[in-house]
C-alpha cells in the first residue's frame, strides 16, 4: 500500500466553503479513483492548513492522484494546492 500526504491552505474567511468543496466535490472524486482504499482529511486548529492521508493500493495509483492533487483544488478556491508526497505504508493500527 502507498500513500499519498496532501497539503492545502484554506481561506480562513472561506473556511465554509472549503468544507463544502471537501464533501461534495473533493472526497467523491478521490473515492471513486482507481485503486482508492481509505482517507483521511484535517484541518489545522487554526482553520488555516489542511493535511490529508489517502491510501491507495498500489504506488502506480498513489503517484497518479498525487499528480492529480496538483490540479485541484481549482483556482479561485477558498484553498491553495503547497503539496503532495507518496509514501510507502509501512504500518496501520
Amino acid at each position: 500500500m502507498y500513500g499519498v500526504l496532501v497539503r492545502l491552505e484554506i481561506e480562513t474567511a472561506r473556511a465554509d466553503e472549503a468544507v463544502r468543496m471537501l464533501h461534495e466535490f473533493a472526497i467523491p472524486t478521490i473515492k471513486a479513483g482507481e485503486g482508492f482504499l481509505s482517507g483521511t482529511w484535517m484541518r489545522s486548529l487554526d482553520g488555516a492548513r489542511t493535511a490529508s492521508v489517502i491510501v491507495f493500493d498500489s504506488e502506480e495509483h498513489a503517484v497518479a492522484a498525487a499528480e492529480r492533487a496538483a490540479g485541484m483544488p481549482p483556482p479561485g478556491g477558498p484553498a491553495s494546492f503547497v503539496s503532495a508526497e507518496v509514501f510507502e505504508v509501512m504500518a496501520q493500527a
